[in-house]
């Protein structure tokens, strides 16, 4: 192979589509990516696109596609040097699938000094329907903080109210009640918090034992096993902290019962919460976090709100996922911390 042909060997090889274009948009020479992708998607021409003006094609469209026009545009204003470089998200879907590609265009000059364009296209398909899950997701997410706002509010505000009436006659009985109502009420408030959050949220030294303890107390489950193996101290959301944690321990005790053994503990970056319920099939083991995924363990279920879980860790930069269980159950891993 003699040395002249390794770049052109080596171009050919890429597998994004790219093709070089000369200073006035003609292509000069395409990669074995473009010209199988022209091929397959319906181009008759000469697969050497020898003589087509890429500029000269997308303005023929530019009034009929808004993406044909920013394309040309933007090439034109990295030949003339105005631009070193140009990127443009757009979406190109055939007759039986959905598809999104991200064009790049960089300028560079040849030996002999002439302007020329490398244009590349990069297909980011799977990206983009990520996005519209996660907005998906949000949105799922806002309908159930209007939902939580507008219905439980008034009605728990009565319940609240009636308990402290009940105190009066049976103060054990109201207190228990009021206290009860006060940590729904907290709930409710936080997941609507949630639910309406940015990305940005205040943060403060907590301890992960104290943390578990207080969230394993609102269990009121007095027949389970709980045990915090070891701990530390990092930096979280105090009230979304305490509402991962509700999560989890509701998802272990809805599939471990009532004489589940629970333990939580530290990880190198992180904690889990482990059970030694039925466990969950591995292929479904990161699809739980998703909202709406049922999942197998003895019987078909709907993750117990997993998908908040994964939603809190997000706001905190954090990561999810689930795995085997020491206890021969599920362990949920949150990673990502950064202990103090």
């Amino acid at each position: 192979m003699g040395a002249a042909s390794l770049p052109e060997q080596g171009f050919d090889e890429l597998p994004t589509e790219v093709a070089i274009l000369d200073s006035q948009g003609e292509i000069v020479i395409t990669n074995r990516a473009w010209r199988t992708f022209a091929s397959a998607n319906g181009y008759t021409g000469d697969l050497t696109f020898s003589g087509v003006n890429y500029l000269e094609v997308c303005d023929a469209v530019r009034h009929d596609c808004e993406e044909a026009a920013l394309a040309a545009d933007g090439i034109r204003r990295v030949l003339a040097g105005e631009d070193d470089m140009f990127a443009l998200d757009y979406p190109c879907h055939s007759p039986t699938e959905r598809r999104w590609f991200l064009m790049r265009a960089v300028p560079f000059k040849s030996a002999s000094n002439d302007q020329y364009a490398v244009v590349m296209h990069l297909e980011i398909t799977d990206r983009r329907l990520a996005e519209h899950r996660v907005k998906a997701q949000n949105d799922r997410f806002k309908m159930l903080a209007y939902v939580l706002s507008t219905n439980l509010h008034g009605p728990l505000s009565e319940a609240i109210a009636a308990a402290r009436q009940l105190e009066q006659r049976d103060e054990a009985a109201g207190n228990t009640l009021v206290q009860t109502l006060e940590q729904i009420e907290t709930v409710v408030k936080t997941g609507t918090a949630l639910a309406e959050a940015d990305s940005t949220i205040e943060q403060v030294p907590v301890t992960l034992r104290e943390q578990a303890e207080v969230a394993w107390e609102r269990s009121q489950n007095e027949n389970a096993s709980f045990l915090v193996v070891d701990s530390r101290i990092f930096l979280a959301e105090p009230n979304l902290l305490q509402l991962l944690f509700d999560v989890l321990f509701s998802n272990a005790l809805e599939h471990g019962g009532d004489t589940a053994r629970i333990r939580v503990g530290t990880t190198y970056t992180g904690f889990y919460v482990e059970d030694d319920g039925p466990g969950i099939d591995p292929a479904n083991r990161e699809r739980i976090f998703e909202s709406g995924v049922v999942i197998n363990s003895t019987a078909e279920r709907e993750g117990m709100g997993l998908p908040i879980a994964a939603r809190i860790a997000e706001l905190h930069d954090w990561s999810v996922h689930a795995e085997q269980s020491n206890l021969g159950g599920t362990r949920v891993e949150v990673n990502g911390i950064e202990w103090v």
